[in-house]
């Protein structure tokens, strides 16, 4: 397939069924996904404000609370107590940092998602969320768990990150991870249930809302360079496939 220039550039060989074909028909795919992830995101996260806002003025142990804790036993298992050993900030912070490294090569907006995601979620559930609701346990401010907060988030970016034909196996591991933070956190009540659902959805929803912002803000960038998305892989395209570089300008 020729590309041809309407103003008279050189033409520019593209392989049919190539990279640039291929990044024009992913694009509306991704655009739609990211819109998607935006409102699953900041709806996740506005649940978690409803809820905090509730436990800012009846903190105390709900039903809901109470009818999980007759299913979830105290209990200081090593089970318990070695999936918190995974909750540090430092175990957050370098599995971020692998994630973003093995998605750089595909997906560069995701992999500064992956990178930023996990850590922010931590942050705002510390020195935002915590405070502003206030819920204690033992005297320890404990809405939402940042233990749940970190693994859900790490977790929901290791998923992203999967690629397609092994999304479903990132999945599985992912959610079994983040799932055994919640229960151990609950079993060695360190947290309400409520505050380690809440944890669940905050972590998941910040790095969504991360993904989708990335990719809003890097398909903007060809935009604001008079390019659309897919002219823009279009070129990057026919560049690797021995276009020497952009197609001159037509003669004035």
């Amino acid at each position: 397939m020729i590309s041809v220039d309407p103003a008279g550039a050189p033409p520019a060989k593209v392989a049919p069924g190539g990279r640039a074909a291929r990044s024009a028909a992913r694009a509306p795919d991704r655009g739609r996904h990211a819109s998607v992830e935006l409102l699953v995101g900041t709806g996740l996260v506005a649940l978690v404000a409803a809820v905090g806002a509730y436990f800012a003025f009846r903190p105390a142990s709900g039903s809901v609370d109470g009818w999980i804790l007759t299913l979830v036993t105290g209990s200081n298992s090593p089970w318990f107590t070695d999936a918190t050993s995974l909750r540090y900030p430092l175990v957050v912070v370098i599995g971020s940092v692998l994630v973003a490294a093995a998605t750089f090569p595909r997906d560069r907006p995701r992999a500064v998602a992956c990178l930023v995601g996990p850590p922010l979620a931590l942050v705002l559930c510390e020195l935002a969320a915590k405070p502003l609701v206030g819920r204690t346990l033992g005297g320890v401010l404990s809405y939402p768990s940042g233990s749940t907060v970190g693994a859900a988030a790490l977790a929901t970016a290791a998923v992203i990150a999967t690629p397609a034909r092994w999304r479903l196996v990132g999945v599985v591991v992912g959610t079994v991870y983040a799932l055994w933070m919640a229960v151990a956190v609950v079993a060695l009540r360190w947290h309400y249930p409520t505050d380690a659902l809440a944890g669940l959805a905050f972590g998941v929803g910040i790095v969504l809302i991360i993904d989708g912002a990335a990719w809003k803000a890097a398909a903007s960038m060809p935009l604001r360079a008079g390019r659309s998305p897919e002219v823009a892989s279009d070129v990057e395209a026919a560049e690797a496939l021995g276009g020497g570089g952009p197609p001159p300008a037509p003669p004035r």
